[in-house]
């Protein structure tokens, strides 16, 4: 089996290295391409576009020397692609991973590279013709013909190498793995993009309806000559070009997106699309992606820990951390929080508005908790018991309880000035902190995630004091003793040694003001 997966791994990789030197190869015929736009455009334009008397001057001598000026440029095209190529021709040969970045760096900005190259070119075109020809340079010759010459032809040739480049690299598209580890097969990347409107444009734009203007004024000025025919078939090769570039890198990844929505919709989450380039294709394979990492994570928190009543411990397992689900025992403090004469309250609500308003108090008041690194353990009624502890998230447990407690405190009071009238209501929070256990009770078919022990009980029992004192939040000592009096906002009154059910010795409790 181990050599049948090797056999398999070496072809894999073999047929991505051929992919690859293919794309390679292909981007030889850069330089021959570019030379016959240049070419096939420039020969139509001038007799259709110029007086007869402009035209006239580029006779067949100065007509040699335009095309001698083309041959500079492309051999300087020729020169300036085999550089660009070198270092992934070298990585193709040796498969040399300090090479990679390069090469990387080479493809993500590719856009940039060509329109680097076809400013060299016009630049290099130039200064040839200047050399041979002087005279073209007149103001006459150089802002009638020349001038508007070189910027059609320089977006022609953009145009049409940009399509190339695209229709090589979509057929390239599996060879990207050699350059990059498979985690990142599946992220967005940075690099140079062009949206597929602006090459949808530029494709029709140079194909159809500049050409189409051309053959219109040539034949109105009866000036096609046998180069119409050769621009024609410029235009119908780069056309093609384009159009298998739309099946190759925008058609046949949509239509593996939607074989692989259908999948996701089955409950299959083992499935995701690669993604090798900028474009909108790739930001829809992201946001795929992402997604489908969210239901994969949806799921394992469903499965793995749907017997578990907090959902963010759940996490906390999921994210590594060391949380002992058989039991162990942990330095936390425990708040109880529970609504003042709340009988009354219920009595006056039917069941679906008790219901109704228990989930706008607990939305209310809870995220106090979460944003102190709390963890709500459960909902008992109308109380609600958390948790913070270093094993999940809060290193300063005593301290971060004791700020939750006082953002619960805003909480409601933000809370009982929406809602007005009758239904106001009031809390009362304890906090105790020291030792407990942590761990799984109940039975294999409902387990829970709980905290046990005199922490708990001590904890739940300061709650009920706080209707003695005429308080919302009471700690004991040690709580107090461990925030060091470093909770901004807040300030501890000693009301006493209060005794408590179930503690022999009385133990000493403060408000928090």
């Amino acid at each position: 089996m181990s050599l049948l997966i090797k056999i398999m791994t070496d072809t894999v990789s073999q047929a991505n290295v051929k992919n690859l030197k293919s794309v390679s190869h292909d981007a030889w015929t850069l330089a021959p391409y570019l030379f016959g736009i240049d070419a096939a455009f420039a020969n139509v334009i001038i007799p259709a576009f110029t007086t007869a008397a402009v035209a006239g001057l580029f006779s067949r001598p100065l007509y040699k020397t335009w095309l001698l000026a083309n041959l500079v440029t492309f051999f300087v095209a020729l020169f300036l692609t085999i550089n660009w190529m070198l270092p992934a021709l070298k990585f193709i040969k040796t498969e040399d991973t300090s090479l990679r970045d390069e090469v990387r760096r080479k493809f993500s900005h590719v856009y940039p590279s060509l329109a680097k190259l076809i400013g060299i070119l016009v630049i290099s075109r130039l200064a040839a013709l200047l050399v041979l020809e002087p005279q073209v340079f007149s103001p006459a010759i150089f802002f009638s013909v020349i001038l508007p010459v070189f910027a059609l032809i320089t977006f022609v040739q953009y145009s049409f190498a940009l399509l190339l480049i695209d229709n090589n690299l979509a057929k390239a598209d599996k060879a990207m793995a050699l350059l990059y580890e498979e985690r990142e097969l599946y992220q967005m990347r940075s690099g140079a993009s062009i949206s597929l409107f602006v090459k949808m444009s530029m494709l029709i734009s140079s194909c159809a309806i500049v050409p189409f203007i051309i053959i219109v004024v040539a034949e109105t000025r009866h000036t096609a000559d046998s180069q119409m025919f050769w621009l024609l078939w410029m235009c119908a090769t780069t056309l093609f070009a384009g159009m298998a570039y739309l099946l190759r890198g925008v058609q046949r990844p949509i239509n593996s997106l939607l074989a692989k929505m259908a999948r996701v919709a089955e409950g299959d989450y083992n499935v995701k699309s690669r993604i090798y380039y900028t474009d909108e294709v790739a930001h829809l394979k992201a946001g795929f992606n992402s997604m489908v990492d969210g239901l994969r994570e949806r799921e394992a928190l469903r499965e793995t820990f749907g017997r578990h009543v907090s959902i963010e411990i759940a996490r906390e397992l999921l994210k590594g951390k060391k949380v002992n689900l058989g039991g162990e025992e942990v330095e936390a403090a425990v708040m109880f929080c529970d609504i003042r004469s709340f009988t009354p309250l219920s009595e006056r609500l039917s069941p679906p508005e008790l219901v109704e308003f228990l989930n706008a108090y607990f939305a209310a008041i809870t995220p106090a908790i979460a944003q102190q690194r709390g963890v709500i353990n459960k909902f008992i009624g109308d109380a609600v018991m958390a948790v913070y502890t270093p094993q999940l998230g809060s290193e300063d447990y005593a301290a971060d309880a004791v700020r939750s407690a006082l953002g619960m405190r805003r909480a409601l009071a933000e809370f009982n000035a929406s809602i007005g009238g009758e239904n106001k209501v009031c809390f009362g929070i304890g906090i105790h902190a020291g030792s407990l256990v942590a761990g799984n009770v109940g039975t294999a078919a409902r387990l829970e995630y709980t905290f046990i022990g005199d922490t708990v009980n001590i904890a739940s029992r300061v709650e009920s004091k706080t209707k003695d004192f005429n308080t919302d939040i009471l700690v004991t000592k040690n709580v107090m003793d461990m925030c060091g009096g470093k909770i901004a906002g807040a300030e501890f009154e000693s009301v006493g040694a209060v005794p408590l059910k179930g503690k022999a010795e009385p133990l000493e409790l403060y408000k928090v003001l």
